[in-house]
């Protein structure tokens, strides 16, 4: 199973460029380092080349590492218009590197490491952006979209732990559905919990940027939007269309009106909001449905097993024969609960949106044939282990 995600890996974080050579026969040398020790070699670590090719597919061969760290390769054969990348796995945190190429011969690769941990007291929010727009009156939803960058600014690999506390999570508001989250990170998959999601990924040393957008319900003109921030944010922008929609927050830093792609937009910015700082964000005058879509979205939200009760419910009452002695209850769905979603299901749903975005052409035949067999290789790895 570790090969293969290595292999999907390949594809999918190596440069894609050509390799000519006259050699047939290849040495392919290395050594692995752990930043976190002062630059010390790593001995008895197990690494993974790949060579990917359109043609023949992916081949891999194992070396593992001497006392000094170092790795090497030796009679591989050389293959045209092919990918040559190296990986490993070291202390559960996944590293990649490709293979460089000087005159036609294969450079030495320098793998840095570092040791990890499960604790998220490291990470924290570079810069975040959050964006309200699309305020559909019929649905009574408003749309949100988030951009963060994590920083981790520490020696460590973050790894998830065994715990629900030990993962990246992020808060989203009540009721929240529709979430799709995209981000750089190798590896990464969600579950969407109760009051947000949780992100299952390695996190190395530097700055990584996660996308995800929902939808919140709301039931009148005015909406308070409750968020928190675990990790806190260096930098933070909320931003709305200008307009009769207006909204305030608990943040002391003025509201002003700026142009963003040819749009006027309310725009709030602040700096160093603290970790677990607890944000209030009011939204008034939002459209409201006139009284006749009202009438129309009740009657359409009863459900048929009913019908015939509340029809028997209206005769008695008009004939007066009856009277009623009992109370018609309706069930109502609890809008704040979650499926949870399986590593197979998040893959499903990843291809899915890659299929509808690649017929409507938002992105590229290269981007999408190689997407979507990265997807395919990981899911492949899934069924096998069931």
């Amino acid at each position: 199973m570790k090969f293969l995600i290595l292999i999907s890996l390949g594809f999918l974080f190596f440069p894609f460029s050509f390799v000519y050579s006259d050699q047939s026969e290849l040495t392919i040398s290395g050594q692995l380092i752990n930043l976190t020790s002062d630059e010390s070699p790593v001995s008895g670590i197990e690494i993974t080349l790949h060579i990917s090719s359109l043609q023949k597919g992916t081949q891999t061969h194992l070396a593992i590492t001497n006392e000094k760290g170092e790795f090497k390769f030796t009679e591989i054969m050389f293959l045209e218009n092919s990918l040559y990348g190296v990986s490993v796995i070291y202390q559960d945190a996944i590293y990649v590197s490709s293979v460089d190429f000087d005159q036609k011969v294969p450079a030495d690769i320098k793998i840095n490491v570092y040791d990890s941990s499960s604790s998220d007291n490291f990470i924290s929010i570079q810069n975040a952006s959050m964006v309200f727009d699309n305020f559909n009156e019929d649905l009574q939803t408003i749309s949100v979209l988030e951009v963060i960058t994590v920083l981790n600014d520490s020696n460590l690999a973050y790894v998830p732990g065994e715990g629900p506390m030990e993962l990246l999570r992020f808060g989203l508001p009540e009721g929240a559905k529709n979430l799709n989250v995209d981000t750089n990170i190798f590896e990464s998959n969600y579950v969407q919990v109760d009051r947000g999601f949780a992100l299952i990924a390695s996190v190395l040393p530097g700055s990584h940027e996660i996308t995800y957008s929902y939808e919140i319900p709301y039931e009148n003109s005015n909406f308070k939007y409750i968020k928190n921030w675990r990790y806190g944010a260096k930098n933070l922008r909320i931003i709305m269309p200008s307009g009769d929609i207006l909204f305030n927050t608990n943040f002391p830093d003025s509201i002003s009106n700026k142009e963003i792609g040819g749009r006027i937009y309310s725009v709030q910015e602040t700096q160093n909001v603290s970790k677990g700082f607890q944000a209030v964000i009011e939204i008034n005058n939002l459209p409201e449905l006139n009284w006749y879509k009202k009438i129309t979205q009740d009657f359409d939200s009863v459900k048929f097993e009913y019908s015939a009760p509340i029809a028997l419910s209206l005769v008695l009452l008009i004939v007066g024969i009856w009277g009623i002695t009992n109370t018609l209850k309706f069930r109502k769905r609890s809008n704040l609960w979650f499926p949870g979603s399986s590593e197979k299901q998040v893959l499903e749903d990843m291809i899915s949106e890659l299929e509808i975005k690649h017929d409507s052409g938002n992105v590229s035949d290269d981007y999408y044939f190689s997407r979507k067999n990265d997807l395919l290789i990981r899911q492949s790895t899934i069924n096998e282990t069931e």
